[in-house]
């Protein structure tokens, strides 16, 4: 027998002859404990992610709001931020302190000067609309938003809040990697990426960022007004909210409880649902499709401003990578293309031109109306300052919300300097929408004057005195801005604004009538409206100032 069949395993070994060859060790692969961590790894990266193509459509969303936001303060652009109107800088700066002063609206106080940057911000939308030079088209619009905040803070409301954290998160995350002219034109080794989903903090931020105000709005509503079955019922009661809708829907006695708990249900399970480990695409299609729909019902129902369609907008960061595939290729057939098709044949495409032209650049067209893959492997990666930056924010924002729910205590967690911060790039975070006393509460004003003829009128509206509840408590003539500032002027926090409000109703009236109908003296009295719980309202009269006395 030779050498080469005593061992086959020696160095150098060969096959002899009869001999069945050297045996090849294949060494087992890694099971058990590994494997299932492995596993769990990917999923929770899956989890984490988001899809270019959702921040694409985030972004489009966010930019139409702004527009809209920004002519629906157009009306009132004299009214709210200018120094002839309700809230002159004198007194913001005295009320606001350092937020005042950084704010660029504050800078001047005509009219003219808040039209040019009104202006501004219309670019910047319009820009982030389409996608050129996104990073900072993105950047100004936040900017921007944030002065506008700081000028006039009255007439905020919770939708203002998130569209603004939205942006903040928007301004470190690719939003314009897909449909954008940056995507079609831009530098090729920045925004072409075979892969779709995105993995970093500020994306995990975003995501969190959406689930932390249904969360904490579930958590503020652990108060036995909210528990009521009737607390749908007190909501849609709210005059100065209701739409006819919503006086429609109040009448339907047997669907109010079922509301309640759904409203409630809702909150807690829809960002619970989102990072369900199994099936997950599935489940976020379909949360993202409920709470859509929830928002469009709860617009239709009450008049909350920007927030039912703000709360929306942020549902499509959840869109899975799976339904934008499923999209894509039912395009492709209906083309009739193939699945991946060449880069020749969209160079015939009408829309090559378009960012080609706005952009001054000769590349290739990328992703303009559908995802079309590319070869190119060069992926998109957040930059080291960008992720400490996010991780800093977003263990700023879950420390804020945390305080603001133990907000009485004398322990809070975030220090009164760090908190100065979030101030100053309102950063807060309350997601109280409608408080429990506002469900029982509610109420209107009645300005009676007297006019240098003897005859009276109401000097807010112009007409005639009416103390019973007026047409523009639920009429939308009067916009939800107006809507905001008057339920903030019956507070006592806004006290100091009360003064510079009258002094603005006495001047507008008197530039707009004749010297025989200029005010003599006028009252500010607003009307309490208790609803019951047998459904019963009771009414308390209160004078809030006594402004202005003639000789």
């Amino acid at each position: 027998m030779s050498a080469y069949s005593k061992d086959r395993s020696e160095p150098g070994a060969r096959p002899g002859a009869g001999s069945a060859g050297v045996v090849r060790v294949v060494p087992k692969p890694a099971g058990g404990l590994s494997v299932w961590l492995t596993a769990w790894r990917v999923r929770l990266a899956m989890l984490g992610s988001v899809d270019l193509r959702s921040l694409a459509v985030v972004r489009m969303g966010l930019a139409v709001l702004l527009l809209v936001d920004l002519v629906s303060r157009a009306g009132d652009l004299s009214a709210h931020y200018s120094d002839a109107g309700v809230l002159p800088r004198s007194t913001l700066f005295e009320s606001e302190g350092i937020r005042a002063y950084l704010s660029l609206h504050s800078l001047n106080g005509s009219a003219l000067w808040q039209a040019a940057l009104f202006g501004l911000a219309g670019y910047f939308a319009v820009t982030l609309l389409l996608g050129i030079r996104t990073r900072l088209a993105t950047v100004g619009a936040w900017v921007l938003l944030l002065s506008l905040h700081h000028r006039n803070p009255v007439v905020l409301q919770a939708g203002d809040a998130l569209l603004r954290l939205l942006l903040f998160w928007g301004m470190l995350l690719p939003l314009g990697a897909r449909w954008s002219v940056d995507s079609a034109a831009g530098p090729l080794t920045l925004y072409h990426r075979k892969d779709n989903r995105l993995l970093s903090v500020a994306g995990v931020a975003i995501l969190l960022q959406v689930c932390l105000v249904y969360w904490f709005t579930a958590t503020f509503k652990d108060h036995p007004m909210w528990w009521n079955p009737n607390a749908a019922h007190f909501a849609l009661n709210i005059d100065q909210l209701v739409t006819p809708f919503g006086m429609w829907l109040r009448q339907i006695d047997w669907l109010l409880p079922i509301l309640t708990k759904v409203a409630f249900t809702m909150a807690v399970a829809a960002p619970l649902l989102v990072f369900c480990p199994v099936w997950t695409g599935t489940a976020r299609m379909l949360v993202v499709l409920a709470m859509i729909g929830t928002h469009v019902a709860l617009a239709m129902s009450l008049n909350l401003g920007l927030l039912p369609y703000v709360a929306a907008v942020s549902w499509l960061v959840f869109i899975p990578s799976k339904w934008w595939d499923w999209l894509r290729s039912r395009t492709y057939r209906q083309a009739g293309l193939r699945a991946k098709p060449s880069r020749s044949v969209w160079l015939l495409a009408l829309l090559k031109r378009l960012p080609m032209v706005i952009s001054g650049s000769r590349r290739g067209t990328g992703d303009v109306l559908i995802d079309i893959p590319t070869s190119r492997h060069l992926g998109i990666k957040a930059r080291g300052w960008e992720q400490a930056v996010a991780s800093i924010a977003l263990i700023y924002a879950v420390a804020w919300n945390l305080q603001w729910l133990d907000s009485q205590s004398d322990n809070p967690i975030l220090p009164v300097r760090i908190t100065a911060i979030g101030d100053v790039l309102r950063m807060e975070q309350s997601w109280n929408m409608i408080s429990p006393e506002a469900l029982s509460h509610d109420g209107w004003f009645v300005m009676p004057a007297k006019l240098a003829d003897g005859s009276k009128v109401d000097v807010f509206t112009g007409k005639r005195i009416n103390w019973s509840n007026p047409a523009y408590v639920t009429g939308d003539n009067l916009g939800t801005r107006w809507r905001k500032y008057l339920r903030n002027l019956s507070k006592t926090q806004f006290d100091h604004i009360l003064h510079p409000f009258a002094n603005y109703l006495e001047r507008s009236f008197n530039e707009a009538h004749s010297p025989a109908r200029q005010v003599v003296s006028f009252d500010i009295v607003y009307i309490q409206e208790t609803t019951l719980p047998s459904g019963a309202i009771e009414l308390t009269r209160h004078t809030l100032i006594q402004h202005y006395r003639g000789p």
